[in-house]
């Protein structure tokens, strides 16, 4: 499989352990999962970061019961729009969140969330466990 070389990198790194965005030094803005370029300034020129791995969930979804079996692995779980500590926003998956546990949590929002790798058999992929007290 032929990839860019953005993300190309960004999965390497993954199998190394590290997960990486990148910043731009025109206007500081973090962007994960890395870009081709900043989606606040346009400059392409980006220098490559790791990530911290720290971040907020500030909403949540709960997966459909017609979820699919791929995503057996991340029981339980839901969906969420996370805030990197580095200010970048994204959906994930968000670890350790039951259907009886939702309401509680949206209550709660925002909580912190931890970033993790987690290793497929042919790729890895970045979510989120939900850090309890």
């Amino acid at each position: 499989m032929k990839m860019e070389r953005i993300v190309k990198r960004f999965y390497d790194e993954l199998k190394d352990g590290k997960i990486m965005g990148r910043r731009c030094p025109k206007c500081s803005a973090v962007e994960f999962p890395p870009r081709i370029a900043c989606t606040e300034c346009g400059h392409f020129e980006m220098d490559w970061i790791e990530m911290s791995g720290n971040a907020e969930v500030t909403a949540i979804v709960m997966p459909s019961l017609l979820t699919g079996p791929q995503t057996a692995v991340y029981q339980p779980f839901a969906m969420g729009c996370i805030i990197t500590a580095e200010g970048s926003e994204l959906n994930a998956v968000i670890r350790g969140i039951t259907p009886e546990m939702e309401e509680d949590v949206k209550k709660k929002l925002p909580l912190p969330v931890k970033a993790n790798i987690y290793n497929h058999e042919d790729y890895s992929v970045v979510v989120y466990d939900l850090l309890t007290d």
